[in-house]
């Protein structure tokens, strides 16, 4: 006995449907999908005209992309099938969603698929291949750690055992459902557990408990409608437990009470037209329990009732327990040949249909009614009950051995998942240390071309200290040179010159001529001495030109393969003399560093370099029309933060201004 949850409807499907399209992703296959749900939309047409539609998308989804949504969908197709009783295409869906799941190893999908094809075995009355389908679903639903869907398996799985007719072993699944479905709020799979452990109680003869379990599923339906649970369901369960509640009192021999509780089902508003089936089932259990209560009125107008709305529904099963109940009817009036036509009717029927329990019970009556053919009947009854006990004996060792089969089954799967899993780990791990050595190799190659250059820049930075040391002592010698030849001229010549002068004035009168030619003379050569002298000690300071002619020619021999055109403006004001060498070659380095900017990175056609003074502070501009950058999104390398850290060196201020395809320039005022 299984009570199914069948949720999913159309509406559901389309607006699935509409919410997988994707805009880039086989966009044009999913609109066909979507317009031929569309006509399943509008539901006017006969079940085998939805099944070509749903076998028209079904074929579409196969080429589509094997991700969540196109499983989805599949499920929901799925599920249309198996609600217009295809049951073949259904699981055809199913095996091929299964497939798609485990390409994708999907545990939840998997899982789920395999909890569909457990439904359809079942169906199929195929309950070993149900029972493994559900164990699996249950394993995997379990590893997931998804308790609802856990609880659902383990209660279907107990359905299977209670049809079976192992009882205790359903009741032991149950419970570890309803366990699990306590920590939910699933109130309608709790309310399907206390249902089925309330009738395996019975079958089990703990009547009193069954009935406390009834109660508690009659409070869970309660509770389901104030969820707003489908009201036909609501009523349709409520129904079946009034039946079976009186059924346990019937086994209880408390009559009376079984009665109440049938005429309280039979009020239910309009039961014979849309419940039939129950309305049946129970005039049919009325009738028995009236007559057991020795209340014969109307007893065979109810039975014969049952047996009419049963035979216009050909619901074989109720049509066997109608004839058996009339027979035993008649037995009590006495009337035996109607009593054993019935009998025998309900027997023959009951072989028919595989129905054990009511062959068994129609066998009873038949063996204390009919002494003619008592023997027969024995010796059948004997039979038939052997063989159940013996089906039901080895019911419960196949469940046992298919448990144990399965665990045999995900124990192999487990440990080939391992091993490959073991496989895909060396293999990444091997992938790991083939990249690490590689980065490593690169890293140490990038190390030693940083060192190298690094080095290179030391030697360059020693090259130009002492080549601006040796100037500097250069400088110093010529200007000593001149100082000393300033001196000469000024305390040897000037004051022989002047002396002469002196002695000249000092010629006879007679003379004057020659005298005022000579003094004249003198006096002019002393006055160009003056000059020459005053002219070398003033020079002195404009005339060290070394670090503009050294950034002239670093200008000068600039090339790249983008051609670009340099060119440098020097302002001849700027004082270079007043500025220390360490701050010369800040200002060497950065001008150096710019340059190779440029020459990697700008794609510049033109390049200008200023160095113009303004007042008491020196301006450096460098412009080009290159390709430029953002410059709050660039990854600042080496080279801008030594330009940053030379600035500060020198106390300036950088200013770096440059816009993506508008060209760069970097000024620093110092």
């Amino acid at each position: 006995m299984k009570t199914k949850l069948k949720i999913v409807t159309l509406v559901n499907l389309l607006l699935l449907i509409g919410s997988c399209q994707e805009k880039n992703i086989e966009v044009d296959k999913r609109n066909y999908i979507l317009t031929l749900s569309k006509k399943i939309q509008a539901n006017s047409f006969e079940p085998n005209q939805e099944v070509k539609y749903l076998d028209i998308i079904s074929q579409e989804l196969q080429n589509q992309k094997n991700d969540s949504i196109t499983r989805n969908l599949y499920f929901k197709i799925a599920i249309r099938y198996y609600n217009l009783n295809s049951l073949d295409k259904y699981q055809n869906v199913v095996t091929k969603v299964h497939q798609l799941s485990i390409k994708k190893k999907d545990s939840s999908h998997i899982a789920k698929s395999l909890y569909y094809l457990g439904d359809y075995y079942d169906d199929k009355s195929n309950i070993d291949s149900a029972f493994s389908y559900y164990s699996q679903s249950e394993k995997l639903y379990r590893k997931i750690k998804d308790t609802t869907n856990t609880a659902k398996t383990i209660l279907y799985k107990s359905g299977i055992l209670f049809d079976a007719g192992n009882f205790t072993e359903s009741e032991i699944e149950t419970v570890n459902a309803l366990r699990l479905l306590t920590k939910t709020n699933n109130t309608r799979l709790i309310y399907e557990s206390y249902n089925l452990i309330a009738l395996t109680l019975k079958e089990l003869n703990n009547c009193k408990k069954s009935l406390e379990y009834f109660d508690l599923a009659l409070k869970q339906l309660d509770k389901l409608e104030n969820e707003n649970y489908p009201k036909d369901k609501i009523v349709k369960s409520r129904i079946a437990c009034y039946n079976n509640m009186g059924r346990v009192y019937e086994k209880m021999e408390n009559y009376l009470q079984a009665i109440e509780l049938y005429n309280g089902a039979l009020k239910t508003k309009g039961l014979k037209q849309t419940y039939p089936k129950s309305y049946a089932m129970l005039l049919d259990n009325l009738g028995y329990s009236k007559m057991k209560a020795n209340e014969y009125y109307g007893v065979d107008k109810i039975l014969f009732e049952s047996l009419r709305i049963r035979d216009s529904l050909q619901t074989e099963i109720g049509i066997v327990s109608s004839k058996i109940n009339i027979g035993h009817y008649y037995l009590i009036k006495r009337d035996t040949s109607k009593a054993l036509a019935y009998l025998k009717e309900g027997y023959i029927l009951s072989r028919k249909i595989k129905s054990s329990s009511h062959t068994v019970q129609s066998l009873k009556i038949l063996m204390e009614s009919d002494s003619k053919n008592k023997n027969y009947y024995t010796k059948i009854y004997i039979k038939i009950n052997d063989s159940l006990q013996e089906t039901e004996r080895l019911t419960r060792n196949k469940f046992a051995r298919i448990a144990y089969e399965t665990d045999q089954k995900e124990a192999k799967i487990e440990i080939l998942s391992k091993r490959n899993t073991y496989i895909i780990i060396a293999s990444i791990v091997v992938f790991i240390l083939l990249i690490a050595l590689f980065l490593i190799y690169r890293l140490k190659s990038k190390n030693k071309e940083l060192l190298f250059t690094q080095e290179q820049q030391k030697a360059n930075e020693r090259i130009y200290q002492l080549m601006l040391v040796q100037q500097s002592q250069t400088e110093k010698a010529r200007s000593e040179e001149r100082n000393r030849i300033a001196m000469e001229l000024h305390d040897g010549i000037v004051n022989s010159i002047f002396t002469i002068r002196f002695n000249l004035m000092q010629l006879k009168p007679d003379q004057e001529d020659q005298k005022t030619l000579l003094v004249k003379e003198l006096e002019k050569t002393e006055n160009e001495i003056r000059k020459v002298s005053h002219e070398l000690t003033q020079n002195l300071l404009f005339e060290d030109n070394n670090l503009p002619e050294i950034i002239t020619n670093l200008v000068a021999s600039q090339q790249n393969k983008f051609n670009t055109k340099f060119d440098i403006t020097i302002d001849k004001y700027i004082d270079w003399s007043t500025i220390p060498s360490a701050s010369k070659i800040h200002i060497y380095r950065i001008m150096q560093e710019a340059l190779h900017n440029i020459n990697k990175y700008s794609k510049a056609k033109k390049c200008f370099i200023i160095l113009l003074k303004t007042g008491d502070k020196i301006i450096i501009r460098i412009w080009d029309n290159g390709i430029g950058f953002n410059a709050e999104k660039i990854k600042q390398g080496i080279g801008l933060k030594n330009i940053k850290e030379r600035t500060k060196a020198l106390n300036g201020e950088l200013k770096i201004n440059s816009k993506i395809g508008e060209g760069t320039t970097i000024e620093i005022v110092i």
